[in-house]
């Protein structure tokens, strides 16, 4: 009973949305524009960034169009209960800009210069994550992106976003991380290390990565830590910081 009516709601709105789309997704791209014009003296507003970025690649009414779907509302159910369950363990302070680089923070070599995972058999893959401490070296920045929308977990409603379903063992995440090479063209000879996460993801959990979120290490310390995604996801702001502080 309650259903019908909350549903013929969001039909209303996506239609009114969707005839005001145009205009809004122009009206975020100039406020980003002219938010980046100062960036020679003053950071760009990471909301504005975000929203801009949001608005270009999945606008209102795909986003409206996602809660029409019961899978949205279980996984965010899910998602609410994950997120107090972890604050309860994880404090958020602990990647906080300043702090130390935490100790229990681990990937996995998929890709370097020694290690290539991808020429082993799957019953040979023999995995030895690392400490993240340990790409930190001396003089030198580290720049992490976390991102994640699993087309089995909250997704957009289109193919393009969400493909990939999340990983049930390290074969899924290994084929995950393929994919992500080929669309960028990263091979061994462009010398470009690869690593990936735990099956447990708790390095992501540890630096607050979901769904997308920046950060630059440095000195064994968080140097830099980006808003939340999408809407505070901006990498003209981490630009600006790299430009004024290395």
């Amino acid at each position: 009973m309650i259903c019908r009516p909350v549903m013929m709601v969001l039909y209303l709105l996506w239609i009114v949305i969707s005839g005001q789309e145009k205009d809004w997704i122009r009206k975020a791209k100039e406020s980003a524009e002219q938010d980046r014009m100062n960036m020679d003296h003053q950071m760009p507003n990471e909301f504005i960034q975000g929203n801009a970025v949001t608005a270009r690649i999945c606008p209102p009414s795909f986003i409206l169009r996602s809660a029409f779907l019961l899978q949205f509302w279980i996984f965010y159910w899910k998602l609410s209960r994950e997120r107090i369950k972890l604050s309860r363990t994880i404090p958020f302070t602990l990647t906080d800009p300043g702090e130390e680089v935490p100790y229990t923070a681990k990937i996995i070599p998929v890709l370097t210069e020694n290690i290539n995972l991808f020429k082993k058999n799957n019953n040979d893959i023999n995995i030895k994550p690392i400490n993240l401490r340990s790409l930190l070296k001396e003089g030198r920045y580290l720049v992490i992106n976390f991102e994640a929308h699993a087309s089995d977990g909250w997704k957009f409603d289109h193919p393009q976003f969400s493909f990939i379903a999340n990983h049930q063992d390290i074969k899924d995440r290994l084929d995950a991380v393929k994919i992500l090479m080929d669309m960028g063209n990263i091979t061994k000879e462009n010398k470009i290390d690869v690593y990936c996460d735990t099956m447990d993801d708790h390095t992501n959990h540890l630096f607050y990565g979901w769904p997308e979120r920046l950060y630059i290490l440095y000195d064994e310390k968080i140097f830099y830590r980006g808003g939340e995604g999408p809407h505070e996801y901006s990498v003209p702001s981490l630009a600006y910081f790299l430009k004024h502080n290395i």
